[in-house]
């Protein structure tokens, strides 16, 4: 994507934003504990590839454990470098847990530091198709929503969040892959401080709610959504994370429940640089039955 194209998509979504911010984000996050924004320029093909490379990669590395394991010892040297700070978290690189009972999935865990980190010290990750092509999917999607993270922190006041060095949001891409054998027993909390749900082909096994201090299963729901995938207007969903507490921001719980079918979904996680969790106890989620 060119930046001329970055730079107008930008501003589709800014505008797409402050339509939907007439009521506060905050007021919104309280609400439905989300707010919807439609993507009419980076729709369902755009993501339809970035999953083919995905399965790509998977059989590759499946097939070349070799390189999954120099994939893993690449994740856990950057990790021990300075810029994992910059997202204050662990999680990098692959994930396979396809055989793994009451998972059942595959995830990639992508940044742009971890990328030019992996291309700096082991050159010859350049040099493999499969890697390459979805590593350069993963940055087109990412840089299209550095500026989208400014806008929310604006909104809410909360800019500082960002504050670094490294002079934009510090932004992991979650692409996963959810076997029809997958399955989830209870919600969870981003250890974020926004995510973005970019795209998913099944949006219906993604059930949310507004934070409360007590919750059942029924709280729980498919949130309504305006736009259409299969119209190619990407339905986003953005939530508030874990790390905002201290601006009275609480994080939307959520789930993925199994649909029997395989399911792939792609998120764009906004971190803390150099951030320490506060020791908060969030309200209790429930188990679910199927």
């Amino acid at each position: 994507m060119t930046v001329k194209k970055i730079f107008f998509l930008w501003i589709f979504l800014f505008f797409a934003f402050q339509a939907l911010c007439a009521v506060p984000l905050t007021e919104q996050f309280k609400r439905a504990g989300f707010v919807e924004i439609c993507n009419k320029k980076q729709g369902s093909t755009t993501f339809d590839s970035l999953y083919a490379h995905f399965d790509k990669l998977i059989e590759f590395l499946q097939a070349n454990p070799i390189w999954a394991q120099k994939l893993y010892s690449a994740k856990e040297r950057f990790i021990r470098s300075k810029e994992r700070n910059y997202y204050s978290s662990d999680f990098f690189g692959f994930y396979d847990e396809s055989k793994k009972e009451g998972r059942n999935q595959l995830s990639f865990y992508y940044s742009t530091h971890f990328h030019e980190f992996i291309y700096s010290h082991y050159p010859e990750f350049a040099r493999v198709l499969e890697i390459s092509s979805f590593f350069a999917a993963c940055l087109e999607i990412q840089k299209t929503y550095e500026n989208q993270f400014n806008t929310v922190a604006a909104e809410l006041r909360v800019e500082t969040i960002f504050s670094s060095n490294y002079g934009s949001p510090s932004i992991l891409i979650k692409v996963i892959k959810y076997l029809p054998s997958y399955s989830a027993t209870k919600p969870h909390y981003d250890g974020t401080a926004f995510s973005l749900f970019l795209d998913s082909t099944d949006n219906h096994s993604l059930l949310l709610s507004p934070y409360k201090s007590a919750f059942t299963s029924d709280d729980f729901s498919s949130p309504l959504r305006e736009f259409s995938r299969e119209l190619n207007q990407n339905s986003i969903l953005l939530i508030p994370g874990a790390h905002l507490t201290e601006f009275s921001i609480y994080p939307t719980p959520h789930i993925v429940i199994p649909s029997g079918k395989v399911r792939y979904a792609a998120i764009a996680f906004a971190m803390r640089p150099g951030y320490t969790p506060q020791k908060i106890e969030f309200s209790p989620l429930p188990n679910f039955k199927y």
